[in-house]
């Protein structure tokens, strides 16, 4: 419930999103995509396990061609979403 009532107030397919410098450094190490990891922000399913009040929500998107599933944590701010960490995982 909190979820949809933070995801009505900001429409994350506009919002700005940035991103925490922890996943610059973790980018060289996971060979991270920041225009995948955007997209999964934008357009992931919501991963339930991971998502804690007041305003953490993690996505998770699959990607066939590459067979990778990038999850990623993020924060809902006023005005934009902030990436806190993100990382792959091989297949679904």
């Amino acid at each position: 419930m909190w979820i949809a009532d933070l995801m009505k107030k900001l429409d994350r397919k506009k919002a700005e999103i940035t991103f925490d410098p922890h996943v610059f450094d973790r980018k060289e190490y996971w060979d991270l995509d920041l225009d995948k990891i955007e997209e999964t922000v934008r357009t992931g399913k919501v991963f339930d396990k991971k998502c804690e009040l007041p305003n953490k929500i993690c996505f998770k998107r699959y990607y066939g061609k590459e067979n990778v599933t990038y999850i990623v944590i993020t924060r809902y701010h006023n005005y934009f979403i902030e990436v806190k960490t993100a990382w792959p995982k091989k297949g679904r």
